[in-house]
């Protein structure tokens, strides 16, 4: 959790983190695409382990974009979240909950 809150000071976004992740995937990919390329066999086993070690990269990125969203949510729509509702039946669920009077 103090690394989420470090990242959130430093003024990282969930989007930031989830975008990473995505092109640390293609990273790896287009790496591994680079390795079957290589005809030398120490430069391929080479391509091919940083190919592998970016491509660890990716659960990092989406679990601490995860995190930042979590936290740039409020509770209320944590709550909501969490009751499966997403896109436009949030946005509207959040508008009754706005407009709600209060101790509802």
């Amino acid at each position: 959790m103090r690394i989420a809150l470090f990242l959130r000071r430093l003024g990282l976004k969930s989007d930031i983190l989830h975008g990473l992740g995505i092109v640390s995937i293609k990273l790896s990919l287009l790496l591994w695409a680079v390795s079957a390329r290589q005809s030398n066999k120490d430069a391929k086993a080479r391509a091919e382990r940083l190919a592998i070690f970016v491509g660890l990269w990716p659960p990092t990125f989406f679990l601490l974009g995860k995190v930042l969203q979590d936290l740039e949510a409020s509770p209320a729509e944590q709550t909501l979240r969490a009751r499966g509702l997403e896109g436009k039946k949030l946005d509207e669920a959040l508008k009754q909950h706005v407009g709600a009077p209060a101790g509802s």
